[in-house]
């Protein structure tokens, strides 16, 4: 289901993501500290992709969306020859991820949210295959939202608005808007997200509506699913400079290793 969603907002997905840089030297950091390959799974059209593959990186990138790996394609062609050559991306669903060869990796993320797409249980089976993949001094950097700041998200199903965006290849207008539904029980924040399209040259607004539900973890029930899948906490930090987790933090950052 969630192929499907970004399938339908792709475009909207690179708009609304553009200004979304502050990971990027520190997924860059945790490359360079790591020796082989890295695997990233969602990566989306590339956000990550290209830059790991410029700074001399070999990547290769896992999504289950055809239309945002055409997008991530299509940009690593336009690298240099050299660059281009050091990425490779692969449709495929990860909770049940089969390579072929099986080469050894130095790193694998989950990067910015991608594993609060996926349930516990998925969660954990990734973990688990991707284990395989990751040679015995390799980590997993997984990017989470802190949970303590999405169980406080209002509850009230209001349409807020999020984006005014223009698009710089067609000039159109996006409006970006979306209304929140939080599950506290089972741990879900359902997002409704509204793209409104307002053509430059005038007409009809064009809408588009995507559903998607973030499955979000606090510490404790990720060192579990990190256990029970083989690995170990090494590094547990509520932002890009490593400080110390705590309920007030911007992220929820976890560096593993196989344990």
């Amino acid at each position: 289901m969630t192929a499907d969603i970004y399938d339908k907002i792709a475009h909207y997905y690179d708009l609304t993501h553009a200004a979304l840089t502050e990971d990027i030297p520190y997924i860059l950091q945790v490359a360079r500290q790591s020796a082989g390959p890295v695997l990233e799974l969602g990566c989306g059209s590339g956000r990550l992709l290209l830059p790991l593959a410029e700074a001399g990186h070999t990547v290769f990138g896992v999504d289950n969306s055809p239309v945002m790996l055409a997008r991530a394609q299509a940009r690593v062609q336009q690298l240099p020859p050299a660059q281009a050559a050091r990425a490779q991306v692969l449709l495929a669903d990860m909770t049940q991820l089969t390579l072929t060869p099986a080469q050894p990796f130095g790193l694998a993320l989950l990067p910015y949210n991608t594993a609060m797409h996926l349930p516990l249980p998925q969660l954990t089976q990734t973990l688990r295959r991707v284990k395989g993949y990751v040679q015995g001094n390799g980590r997993f950097f997984i990017d989470l939202a802190n949970p303590f700041i999405v169980a406080a998200t209002p509850n009230d199903r209001m349409l807020t608005l999020e984006n005014v965006l223009t698009d710089p290849d067609t000039g159109e207008t996006i409006v970006q808007m979306a209304a929140n539904w939080l599950d506290e029980e089972a741990q879900i924040l359902h997002i409704t997200w509204l793209y409104d399209a307002s053509p430059a040259a005038g007409g009809a607004v064009q809408r588009t509506v995507a559903q998607v539900d973030y499955h979000y973890l606090y510490p404790h029930q990720v060192e579990m699913a990190l256990h029970d899948a083989g690995w170990r906490i090494v590094r547990m930090s509520g932002d890009y400079a490593d400080t110390p987790f705590d309920e007030e933090s911007e992220r929820l950052l976890v560096l593993a290793a196989p344990g």
